[in-house]
């Protein structure tokens, strides 16, 4: 970890709503709870936690609208390989507070199995005429009589 972060971040994505853990640097727990799925919610629990902070999403099904609005919200974002995680945090009790306190705990030990994230620069363009730009190899030629 390159830079010190005064708050982690663990969020337990779901459908409609997220579980969210803040804790501070040294992983005390600073506030807990459930938060509805959108941006304005999700702004108004971590509104004190803007600063020098850093989150951890796990990638899962539609983790990229959560991975979008942290981004927008916190210094850094994580994307947790799910597979990895789940083979460090394996726990017989699981419950949302659990899994999103382990990946906060995790965030703050730099120990976070990291999978690829997309940025921005690295996303495809929504005008077509960019992405016949991104081929590679010999380009199609067109003969006109």
């Amino acid at each position: 970890m390159t830079a010190s972060y005064d708050y982690h971040l663990g969020s337990d994505y779901h459908k409609s709503y997220s579980h969210l853990v803040v804790q501070d640097s040294s992983g005390k727990t600073l506030r807990s709870g459930r938060v509805k799925n959108d941006r304005q919610s999700l702004g108004g629990f971590l509104k004190r936690y803007r600063e020098t902070s850093h989150a951890v999403v796990e990638a899962t099904r539609n983790w990229m609208m959560m991975y979008d609005w942290l981004d927008d919200i916190c210094d850094d974002v994580v994307l947790a390989h799910p597979l990895k995680v789940k083979a460090i945090a394996d726990a017989k009790i699981k419950t949302d507070k659990i899994y999103a306190t382990v990946l906060a705990h995790l965030l703050g030990a730099d120990l976070v199995p990291k999978a690829w994230a997309p940025t921005h620069s690295s996303t495809p363009s929504a005008n077509p005429c960019d992405r016949s730009k991104q081929r590679s190899g010999p380009q199609p030629s067109i003969r006109t009589c």
